[in-house]
């Protein structure tokens, strides 16, 4: 049983779908029925009218698990971004959140609603913003769009003015508020569907690739509105995507599902760092020419405790440019620096070479996530 303690919680959910259709038989679904199969236009024989049924409740046929068990717990307030490869179960889970998809088996409750039990409760307090969920008409302007939502939404003339208005000027459409929608660029666009989720002042947000399509900076500025609605106007924001920069930026905490299975959820800078056992230091000398107490020193640097290699840079003059160092995620640096410092070579630089969240990624799916195509494992 859940709490009102979080805004989205998810527990054991399953969703199954049929692999395939059931075999339909000659002469069309209903074998007999619609003649014109086989002699005498009578197809391939009777088919009896239980096996009709069974094919109508597609009782008949394999099932692919889309979700497996998934349990996510997304607190009040939050950005809470979804990533995984294409068909890792993304949008499942997101439709069965705006109850347009029944879960097999499990729970699912939004700010402790249960999904299946009130889905009209739930969609008071949730509003999605999904790839083909534009619905807005070409012919009107975009305030006349607003306007139109504003009054399905049950707003009053006064309040949806005031409200329209507002919106508005938060995405920066009000100089073109009264453009007809076909004028629209697609950033405008995607401002316009967060204006009209915005218009019931629901408390979550669920955004299925909010920036896909957008050039650099419409999608800047996309995710500081979207972080500006959840620091400002006290919103939960959860956002599936495939853009792991993005999740990375704006994101409080992440979650990645794979095969319909969360395979990691924390913050994306722990997400990162845990995943890996160890970090890779570059350090840059001033030009030098590479001798026998350098060869020493290697060997010395590869002994120190946490280090696992030390390789030298160096160019095709001889010249000792540098050493790139592997070691763990712990050890101690300024050990490694005196060894270094020993042998009185100047340091021009250090650079260290962090995770990003794309490494983590295809580390714990094996996939890249763009083309969810399956990847070597080193």
């Amino acid at each position: 049983m859940t709490t009102m303690e979080y805004a989205i919680e998810t527990i054991n959910l399953v969703k199954r779908y049929p692999t395939r259709r059931p075999t339909m038989g000659r002469g069309g679904p209903f074998g007999g029925f619609g003649g014109g199969g086989g002699r005498g236009g009578h197809g391939g024989g009777m088919t009896s009218f239980g096996s009709i049924i069974d094919i109508i409740r597609k009782k008949k046929g394999p099932f692919v698990e889309a979700l497996r068990g998934v349990n996510l717990q997304i607190k009040k307030g939050e950005i809470f971004g979804l990533l995984g490869p294409n068909g890792a179960g993304k949008t499942t889970l997101i439709k069965i959140l705006c109850s347009l998809v029944l879960h097999d088996e499990g729970e699912a409750y939004v700010n402790g609603i249960d999904v299946k039990k009130n889905p009209r409760a739930v969609l008071r307090n949730l509003q999605a913003v999904l790839p083909e969920s534009r619905g807005f008409t070409w012919r009107l302007t975009g305030r006349q769009n607003l306007y139109f939502y504003a009054l399905l939404y049950g707003l009053g003339k006064k309040e949806a003015e005031e409200r329209i208005d507002y919106l508005l000027e938060f995405t920066g459409l009000t100089e073109r508020a009264n453009d007809g929608y076909q004028r629209y660029s697609t950033g405008m666009q995607r401002k316009l569907l967060l204006c009209r989720a915005l218009l019931p002042d629901s408390s979550i947000l669920l955004f299925d690739e909010p920036t896909a399509g957008l050039d650099p900076p419409s999608a800047i500025e996309f995710r500081n509105m979207l972080s500006e609605v959840a620091k400002e106007r006290d919103k939960t924001v959860f956002v599936s995507t495939h853009n792991l920069l993005e999740a990375q930026k704006m994101c409080n905490r992440i979650a990645i599902i794979d095969r319909g299975k969360i395979t990691a959820c924390d913050t994306p800078d722990n997400i990162r760092y845990k995943t890996f056992d160890e970090r890779t230091v570059s350090i840059t000398f001033h030009d030098v020419i590479f001798n026998e107490e350098h060869k020493k020193m290697l060997d010395e640097l590869e002994k120190t405790y946490g280090v696992h290699s030390a390789t030298p840079e160096m160019n095709s003059d001889g010249i000792f440019e540098g050493i790139t160092i592997r070691l763990e995620k712990g050890a101690d640096f300024s050990s490694i620096l005196e060894v270094i410092m020993k042998s009185k070579l100047k340091i021009k630089w250090i650079n260290t070479q962090e995770p990003t969240l794309e490494d983590a990624f295809i580390a714990i799916t094996g996939r890249h996530p763009e083309i969810g195509r399956q990847m070597r494992r080193p």
